[in-house]
């Protein structure tokens, strides 16, 4: 499977780890892309904007995932909804720049250094850590883990989920052709995973990134065990699974 120069396929939605294509034909590889998954705000937004009209009533905010801070940003600029008075956001490196053009404190906990966890739980405990109180306002997607909110209420604390969006996968036809022009394949979501996995052939020869535990947990339930996980969602993270799983094989 491991020729001298690796085809890499990239499967992420268009525009999401923009530094990852370079950085792989740094390393020699070739790369493909074909995004199998995009993304549409939720059918109803009202729930999301009435929660955003009333920040000052929750104890912090949750942001897990870059489309919905994406959703939550637009929401409140194109509405010039205040924020003076909203709570703390927790929320990770990636989406942190794009929440701080709306909101006054973004709080970005240190990544564990003892083990790969999830952004949810990092969140999840740096918030009980800091005594956040009730309630949390948890904007995510249709489909979501629910690590954040479990651990959260287990702790007593009472979380409000909000849908803001949801995930379109490609149809199983286009994934199923696209793992023909790859070695190696990179899963950005639980989402796209799941539909690799689907997707897979018994002559699929690809080796299989994924990135994060979420992600790579849902390629392993839906029957494809990723061969390198990348430990953070950046093309830097990325790409240092992707070079340590080829070198492993040459």
């Amino acid at each position: 499977m491991m020729a001298s120069a690796p085809a890499v396929l990239l499967t992420g939605a268009s525009g999401s780890l923009a530094s990852l294509p370079r950085l792989l034909q740094g390393l020699g590889l070739t790369v493909h892309a074909a995004p199998l998954v995009s993304f549409a705000p939720a059918a109803d937004l009202g729930p999301l904007d009435g929660a955003l009209r009333q920040l000052s009533r929750y104890t912090a905010v949750a942001v897990t995932s870059p489309r919905a801070a994406e959703v939550v940003v637009e929401r409140v600029l194109g509405q010039a909804i205040g924020t003076d008075s909203a709570p703390a956001v927790w929320t990770g490196a990636v989406s942190a720049p794009l929440l701080r053009r709306a909101f006054p404190r973004v709080d970005v906990p240190a990544s564990p250094t003892a083990g790969p966890a999830s952004l949810a739980v990092t969140l999840a405990n740096a918030m009980l850590a800091a005594g956040v109180g009730s309630p949390v306002l948890f904007p995510c997607g249709e489909i979501h883990r629910e690590e954040l909110p479990v651990r959260l209420r287990a702790s007593g604390r009472r979380v409000e989920q909000v849908i803001c969006y949801r995930s379109v996968p490609a149809p199983i036809e286009e994934a199923a052709a696209a793992l023909e022009r790859a070695d190696i394949v990179v899963a950005t979501s639980p989402t796209v995973a799941s539909l690799l996995a689907r997707a897979r052939r018994a002559e699929t020869r690809a080796a299989l990134v994924t990135i994060g535990p979420t992600t790579a947990e849902a390629a392993a339930a839906a029957g494809w065990s990723p061969d390198a996980i990348a430990e953070r969602p950046t093309g830097e993270a990325v790409a240092r699974a992707i070079h340590s799983l080829t070198l492993s094989h040459s």
